[in-house]
């Protein structure tokens, strides 16, 4: 029997235009084992707002996919029966602290972490990237950035929108004084591929933006990491 390939791309943000989120639309897509996929879409950290629900139907309307959502904000209800009978999971952007706050007072965690050892490829953006990882920096608790403890499906640290100066400065100072483990950074325009919690490929929409792992000592751009693990 083979071993079950467990499976989340994280993708830092969105592009600069529909072309590019279309392109990491796509991505997501060629990793999946199947032709025609079972596609679910979670909206809660933007409170399952309907213009993103609209969107994530029409990016994936031509693409031979089962597309359904579910609104966690409203209802908990069926919820578990409907994550396992997806192939792909799509976690929209928003508040990360708020999405968590729900999943955690809902002990969704182990809803997750089943459909993860299952096989399912767990996808998203922004809020949606980094909600898979131990640790978390974010700005969505209203103080700046500080640490916010994900689900630990991957070990470490993860923080989105990277390319932005001033995040990717906390992200580091953070590390290196003991307030995070060591972790990824990952720009707007970029997915990464972590297959059994270990970065396995980097694929970028936008020119110039990468993906980073840092530790205390280093910043070391995520393609070349790869290659030495």
């Amino acid at each position: 029997m083979s071993k079950i390939e467990k499976k989340i791309i994280a993708i830092g943000g969105v592009g600069v235009s529909p072309e590019s989120d279309k392109e990491l639309d796509n991505f997501i897509l060629n990793h999946s084992k199947k032709m025609k996929n079972n596609i679910g879409f979670l909206g809660t950290a933007s409170k399952d707002d309907k213009e993103k629900i609209n969107k994530f139907y029409k990016r994936f309307e031509n693409t031979g996919s089962e597309l359904s959502h579910f609104n966690l904000t409203s209802n908990i209800d069926g919820f578990h029966e409907w994550l396992l009978s997806k192939d792909i999971v799509y976690v929209g952007g928003g508040n990360t602290f708020y999405m968590l706050e729900i999943w955690k007072k809902n002990s969704l965690e182990q809803v997750f972490k089943k459909a993860y050892e299952k096989g399912l490829l767990l996808s998203g953006v922004s809020a949606g990237a980094v909600c898979w990882f131990e640790w978390i920096l974010s700005d969505s608790m209203g103080r700046g950035f500080e640490p916010l403890k994900g689900i630990n499906l991957i070990e470490g640290s993860c923080t989105p929108h990277s390319d932005n100066i001033e995040r990717i400065n906390e992200f580091e100072f953070n590390i290196k004084n003991n307030k995070l483990p060591s972790g990824f950074a990952i720009d707007d325009g970029v997915a990464v591929v972590f297959i059994d919690g270990k970065p396995t490929e980097v694929y970028s929409s936008i020119n110039n933006h990468n993906a980073y792992f840092l530790d205390k000592n280093t910043k070391i751009n995520l393609k070349e990491y790869i290659k030495n693990i």
